[in-house]
């Protein structure tokens, strides 16, 4: 017999040779790897033989201590909307679900087009409870906290076009029955078309001649395409961990977080990581996919098309990009890492005298051979190949299996572009840029900050989220370093660049010389986004905001409304100076233009902050000349020929909120013990029906951090990057001790 150095040295000279052995060295070197059989019954069921299903899996881990036999399991989703062609695939994909045995509870979450319909309509549960960024793509972070802390024996997240068969269900009772921490993932089967007959929908579906289709005629997708992760969420009541450290906020269905994830389950070492392709058929049939212009992309193959469409959009989508970016500066993973062929176990059918079923091969030396993903599947989207290679005059045949991406960037977020260079995948991002894609009404929800707000600001984001408000906001980052932070957490945020030097580490404390700066930062944005012709709602990011305040604020008469800064002792809301610059709402009208280009103006000269422009220019110096009642003042615009809009205003009403509907940090309660809100357990649900509180009137982001601590107004979990949605909130962290630099104890300031 040849032994192995010969056969090596004739294959170097023959292809087929060569690709002979190629494969041969990765099947035994598999075979060679410790075996953990498992007894157990067919692999798959027939859709009229569910009682078949039940004792498969009733036999299919008879020594299984760890998975209960009836265990729960859920999938969690995030569709696209339901309309079209992406209606028909992920309705054909979630009744195959729903035909498994045991049946999974599906969790449908996220925002789109007849989601919650379709989910009533399916029996379905519905969430909007997920992070998602500003074109409202749902951020995997957020996705897998909502899973990990599901009720539930099993949690899968899964592609929402992706057919189940009942192979699924088998391997995970397998893998449960192996292994108590686990985690299970595998490539899918693509098909390029679905005949009728084998349609999940239809009635009469039959799951064995599904499975018997797809593995003859599918093709098997690249190890490195991961559409499903499954893993056992809870053992005796307790959690075990997936990975080190924290997931950050990767977009959901833009490349590389799915690789990410892998990897850092298998560094980690918490949980046996498991490659389910063989056993377990999933499969996907091939329909359109959105580029980065909004064009559907199908190429001439049909199922072939999915790996050039990826690659060559890493150079065209900003979203991919971001997640490229988050993979370099998160974890350990490098490019190539975390395919279903790096886990540490295979579960693959095995034969012996008993007959077939389900074992677990392990893995020596995991993700080291790419043939081993191609052995068994009878078509493949990336078959092995011989590539020639030469070394000086000699020639030498090799095998090259699967797709390799390049990934040779650095992926540095753009915060700036050169004079006369162009924006590279439309980054940085810029205002006029944001404006069309968030705010569709020509209205917006405004406000600005440092890196030192940074909680602060995400803590703003959460409330919108938790209130369903999903668009209009824009944020302006005052320094680089803020807007490259809101960049990776998937923020509608550009970098407002002035002549002005802000020290993004220092905390601006009220009227400190940084915070003095900034305020003046604030009106000369919102006055640039009025003169594009949207409507402005300026919000300091210290507001809490108890319910939504647009249908309220849009009602109102006046084209400027503005936040009193008044204490209740004071009669008058309108009082010397007693404007509050941190919330307001204009219209882009050109007599409320013509009011906020004075404010601007004055403030400009002014070595305070820019709240005391606001009331000497709007309501006639400090004495109040223009003031009327106790809650309005009326601004006279300076003289023009033919005043100001088709009516030649010359005079804007400025309307002041009401106090304790729009209280401020010294307002206090209409009734009972006249005490301060914030000084009111429990102020959330406060018979005055507050629309926001702002917590001003203090000073220093740990006073005001714990503050809204203390009264359940606090969602940003900063430690998993993540908003929290639970109705009672609660942190126990010390926010004095987050925030060492900051003042250590609430100070009474006007």
């Amino acid at each position: 017999m040849m032994g192995l150095r010969g056969l090596w040295l004739s294959a170097t000279r023959s292809p087929s040779l060569t690709l002979l052995l190629a494969l041969s060295i990765c099947w035994i070197g598999v075979l060679r790897h410790n075996q953990h059989p498992t007894a157990g019954g067919p692999l798959h069921a027939t859709s009229d033989a569910t009682s078949n299903a039940r004792r498969s899996l009733e036999s299919a881990a008879p020594g299984n201590y760890h998975l209960p036999r009836n265990f729960s399991w859920t999938i969690f989703v995030t569709p696209q909307g339901f309309v079209g062609e992406a209606d028909k695939v992920q309705r054909r994909a979630i009744m195959s679900w729903k035909k498994l045995v045991p049946p999974p509870h599906i969790v449908v979450m996220g925002v789109g087009d007849r989601l919650e319909e379709v989910s009533t309509e399916l029996g379905l549960e519905y969430s909007q409870e997920l992070d998602l960024n500003f074109v409202l793509m749902p951020l995997a972070g957020s996705l897998l906290q909502h899973a990990q802390s599901y009720p539930t024996d099993v949690s899968v997240i899964i592609n929402s076009d992706v057919i189940l068969t009942q192979s699924f269900v088998s391997a995970i009772a397998q893998v449960g029955g192996l292994f108590a921490d686990w985690f299970m993932t595998g490539a899918r089967l693509d098909l390029k078309e679905l005949p009728q007959q084998h349609d999940p929908s239809r009635t009469g579906f039959s799951d064995s001649a599904f499975t018997d289709y797809a593995r003859t005629h599918g093709v098997l997708h690249t190890a490195g395409g991961v559409d499903y992760f499954a893993w056992n969420n809870q053992r005796s009541g307790a959690r075990t961990k997936l990975i080190h450290g924290v997931m950050p906020p990767f977009i959901r269905g833009k490349s590389k977080f799915d690789n990410w994830i892998v990897h850092e389950v298998i560094q980690a070492g918490y949980r046996e990581t498991v490659d389910a392709t063989e056993a377990a058929v999933a499969v996907h049939v091939a329909h359109g996919y959105k580029s980065a212009d909004a064009q559907v992309a199908v190429g001439a193959e049909g199922v072939k098309q999915g790996a050039s469409f990826w690659m060559s959009n890493k150079k065209r989508d900003w979203q991919i990009y971001h997640n490229m970016n988050l993979a370099v500066m998160f974890g350990s993973y490098q490019n190539q890492d975390g395919t279903s062929l790096h886990s540490q176990y295979k579960l693959t059918m095995c034969l012996d005298r008993i007959g077939s079923h389900m074992c677990a091969q392990r893995r020596v030396r995991a993700g080291v051979c790419p043939c081993e993903h191609h052995v068994f599947a009878m078509q493949t989207q990336n078959d092995p190949t011989i590539v020639e290679v030469k070394s000086g005059t000699r020639k030498s045949n090799i095998v090259k299996c699967g797709a390799i991406s390049s990934d040779d960037g650095k992926y540095t977020i753009p915060a700036t572009t050169l004079a006369g260079r162009p924006q590279v995948l439309g980054l940085p991002f810029t205002l006029k840029d944001l404006l069309p894609m968030v705010a569709p009404g020509n209205h917006v929800i405004l406000t600005g900050v440092s890196y030192n707000y940074r909680d602060m600001l995400m803590n703003f984001v959460c409330n919108l989220r938790r209130l369903k408000l999903f668009d209009s906001l824009v944020i302006a980052a005052w320094d680089e370093e803020m807007y490259k932070w809101g960049f990776q957490m998937g923020l509608p945020i550009f970098y407002y660049q002035t002549d002005v030097d802000i020290d993004s580490r220092v905390d601006l404390a009220y009227g400190s010389k940084e915070f003095r700066k900034v305020t003046k930062l604030k009106s000369q944005v919102a006055l640039e986004i009025l003169r594009m012709g949207y409507d402005v709602i300026w919000t300091d990011t210290d507001i809490a905001w108890l319910q939504n305040p647009l249908p309220m604020l849009a009602a109102m008469e006046s084209d400027f409304v503005i936040q009193s800064n008044a204490p209740s002792s004071e009669v008058d809301a309108n009082g010397p100076l007693r404007i509050n610059s941190g919330f307001y709402r204009i219209r882009s009208s050109p007599i409320a233009i013509a009011g906020l280009e004075a404010v601007v103006q004055h403030a400009a000269t002014s070595r305070l902050t820019e709240q005391p422009s606001f009331y000497l220019v709007l309501c006639g110096g400090k004495e109040g000349r223009f003031k009327h009642g106790t809650d309005a003042c009326t601004f006279k615009a300076p003289p023009r020929d033919g005043g100001y809009g088709e009516n030649g205003e010359t005079e804007l009403e400025v309307q002041f909120l009401d106090r304790n509907q729009y209280p401020n940090g010294a307002t206090t309660e209409l009734s009972g013990d006249k005490r301060k809100y914030w000084d009111i357990p429990d102020v959330r649900n406060h018979p005055d029906a507050l629309v926001i509180l702002h917590n001003n009137w203090i000073t220093g982001v740990s006073s005001k951090v714990g503050r809204m601590v203390e009264q359940q107004m606090w969602f940003y979990a900063r430690d998993e990057m993540v908003c929290r949605y639970e109705p009672d909130v609660r942190f126990d962290f010390n926010w004095i001790k987050q925030y060492p630099n900051e003042v250590p104890a609430p100070k009474a300031v006007k």
